[in-house]
């Protein structure tokens, strides 16, 4: 296989790194593991793994930790750039150079350490600029965090994290685990009860263990496996009823969970062009061309568009970030947006049985949303009109790679308007049509694919939508149909197939927006609309009135969203003030939401505290990043957004960040077999006194 197992397209990396662990042996950098097994039967499997040692590590080469010249490795450039792949080497080099990294040492990490917030707000172009990685390596059992010069080859930090671990590696660690389980006697036993004789067709995947499975410093995953034999979709024929529970540490089977065999529903799934048979189409195809070419700039990583600029890289753990926005109004460049990106993604299932009871996935920590990102498709993922980015990752040994079109730009007219007005008196009528430019990446994150889009509009709003598609996670049932006794006994989830049960579940995926409205020192506003009483002299019974308060401290910006109580959420600038004597303002606007109804204490929802609550309120700190926290994998404390407000900072003419979760509950239906149609949710930042007047609207005459 060679190095393509470590450069895997992100859309296929449960398939690759399923023929990873049946491989006859994989290189790297020239050294062979024959550790893998491929063909034959289960127990020939087992004789081969024991004959090799085990071996699960190779040398690398000498030349791969030799790092290019540290000042070839930096240049001038934007000091939010991507790590470039010399970047990626020459940190990895510098570790090992200062005898702080072996050979066997393994990157959960590697990304840009930015700059402090206001170098970057006082860089000009062609500055010189001093480039820095934030790595996280885990050597042998520990775990340790890192900063590195990469302008100067120097190891500026190192330190142990105690009692954190990162998630689960995607190349080394599912292969590992892969191993591990095809080795074990017991689990071979228990495979042929189930009618398996041969493993050609098994893929094994990895999960993080509840905090259940053991102490939480050790390094356990649930191993779940399914039979590919006659379907491309194996997450169609989940092996029910069996779990592996292994140490990645030690690279062994602590136990086996075997709750009885449930026979392998074997009905169609697939839902390819070539299995799926025609579809319906438009009469008329749609053609998207744009003949003088794209209407933005690229300069490096930074857009210009219409009066919107700002700067996007694609981030191993965050995916897309957007840094850097702003608006340009009648000549002056207004700043909008420091930084937005997702933060944290959480999805429980709502299955309490042994098999399921630790399904809930904390996937921007746990997996890398930027890391698996899908490589988008020319005029199917994206318009023929878009422009693509690549990105730069570091595998799971440190080495650089390029994962092709990670991300899209492109301008969307979708035939909708701005504003529009019709006067009857006169007949006329005035219409702006609407043109968004949309920068879009979707990570496909073992079963679920999410598509992410920041659009761009004409009028001052940032639109942020999400889109959750791919396949539904199902359980094995011996019930046929939903009409069958013991179908609906109890009700975690609904029949999508004969035998099949697409398990209940939730989405939330909380975004970090640190917004920078005319300047970092801002203040949170919070408008409830109430009830107001009139007179009885009065026409009327009743009317709506807003009442306002700006947010002190962390604690009175917790907020979720109420039907029967609305509020408008903003953040102002009280040092600027508008011309009709308003402070300048943008709104959060949120769109559909759903909240959590786990218990408050129910382990899972602590690994998760910020689904607590739609939005939070912090100052900026630099490394708050992450809404669970750096290190989710395996935990079961408050940590993230609960832990940093308990100390009830104050939020008044200060740089604020807002945390903004959205959510939904999914209860599958059949239209969501074999494939889930995208479920889409939104969320706006839109201007509200920010500007004079509409500013599609021209000028005042």
């Amino acid at each position: 296989m060679g190095t393509g197992l470590r450069r895997m397209k992100a859309s296929a990396i449960l398939v690759a790194c399923a023929t990873a662990i049946l491989a006859p042996g994989r290189e790297r950098n020239g050294a062979t593991d024959e550790a893998g097994a491929s063909g034959g039967s289960l127990s020939e499997a087992a004789e081969r793994t024991a004959a090799s040692g085990g071996a699960e590590r190779q040398t690398r080469s000498a030349g791969s930790m030799q790092a290019p010249d540290p000042a070839a490795a930096s240049s001038p450039r934007h000091p939010l750039d991507p790590l470039s792949a010399a970047e990626v080497t020459a940190a990895i080099a510098a570790l090992a150079k200062a005898g702080r990294v072996d050979e066997f040492a393994l990157y959960p990490l590697v990304t840009l350490e930015e700059p402090p917030k206001a170098l970057v707000l006082a860089w000009t172009p062609g500055q010189t600029i001093s480039r820095r990685a934030f790595i996280i390596a885990k050597q042998g059992r520990s775990t340790f965090e890192a900063v590195v010069d990469v302008s100067h080859g120097e190891v500026i930090s190192w330190r142990r994290v105690d009692g954190m671990q990162p998630g689960i590696l995607p190349s080394e660690e599912w292969t590992a685990a892969g191993r591990i389980v095809f080795a074990s006697q017991d689990w071979q036993s228990a495979v042929r009860k189930r009618g398996i004789e041969s493993y050609e067709h098994i893929v094994c995947v990895p999960f993080a263990a509840g905090d259940e499975a053991g102490g939480l410093d050790e390094r356990l995953a649930n191993v779940v496996c399914f039979d590919s034999s006659d379907t491309r979709n194996f997450w169609s024929r989940p092996i029910e009823g069996l779990i592996a529970v292994v140490d990645l540490n030690d690279h062994r089977l602590v136990r086996l969970v075997d709750t009885g065999v449930v026979p392998i529903p074997r009905g169609p799934a697939d839902f390819t062009a070539a299995t799926a048979g025609p579809v319906p189409e438009p009469r008329s195809g749609i053609a998207i061309e744009q003949r003088p070419g794209p209407g933005f700039r690229l300069e490096g990583q930074t857009v210009t568009w219409a009066a919107w600029q700002f700067h996007v890289r694609v981030d191993p753990r965050l995916g897309l970030v957007v840094s850097m926005v702003r608006f340009l109004d009648r000549g002056t460049a207004r700043s909008v947006l420091y930084q937005g990106s997702m933060s944290e993604l959480f999805v429980p299932y709502m299955d309490p049985g042994s098999g399921w009871s630790f399904r809930a996935y904390l996937d921007a920590g746990e997996d890398g949303l930027g890391k698996l990102a899908a490589p988008l498709e020319p005029g199917r993922d994206c318009p023929s009109n878009a422009v693509f980015f690549d990105a730069v990752f570091a595998d799971d040994w440190g080495e650089p790679y390029t994962r092709e079109r990670a991300a899209c730009l492109f301008e969307r007219s979708a035939g909708d308007v701005t504003w529009r007005h019709f006067e009857a008196v006169n007949q006329q009528s005035d219409v702006a049509p609407r043109t968004d430019l949309v920068l879009r990446s979707v990570s496909a994150v073992a079963n679920y694919d999410y598509v992410f889009d920041w659009a761009f509009r004409q009028d001052g709003t940032i639109a942020v939508s999400v889109g959750a598609t791919g396949i539904a996670q199902v359980k094995a049932v011996s019930s046929g149909t939903a009409r069958e006794s013991t179908a609906a006994r109890p009700a975690y989830g609904r029949m999508v197939a004969p035998h099949t049960s697409a398990i209940n579940h939730d989405h939330f995926f909380c975004f970090r927006l640190d917004l920078d409205v005319d300047g970092p020192q801002n203040s949170f506003r919070i408008d409830r609309l109430k009830t107001t009483r009139l007179d009885p002299g009065s026409p009327r019974q009743s009317v709506w009135t807003l009442e306002g308060h700006t947010a002190a401290r962390e604690q009175d910006a917790r907020l979720r969203m109420e039907m029967e109580r609305p509020a408008l959420w903003r953040v102002i600038n009280p040092a600027v003030i508008g011309p009709l004597g308003y402070p300048v303002s943008y709104e959060l606007r949120p769109g559909m939401n759903a909240v959590s109804l786990l218990a408050p204490g129910d382990p899972l929802r602590r690994r998760a505290g910020f689904t607590n609550f739609h939005l939070w309120v912090t100052p900026y700190r630099a490394d708050e990043r992450y809404a669970a926290g750096t290190y989710p994998f395996r935990r079961a404390h408050d940590d993230g957004l609960p832990a940093w407000t308990s100390a009830n900072r104050g939020l008044e003419r200060t740089d604020l960040v807002l945390w903004y979760t959205i959510g939904f509950h999914h209860v599958p239906r059949a239209e969501d077999w074999p494939v889930v149609p995208v479920m889409r949710q939104e969320f706006e930042l839109r201007p509200f006194d920010f500007f004079e007047r509409n500013p599609t609207a021209g000028p005042p005459r």
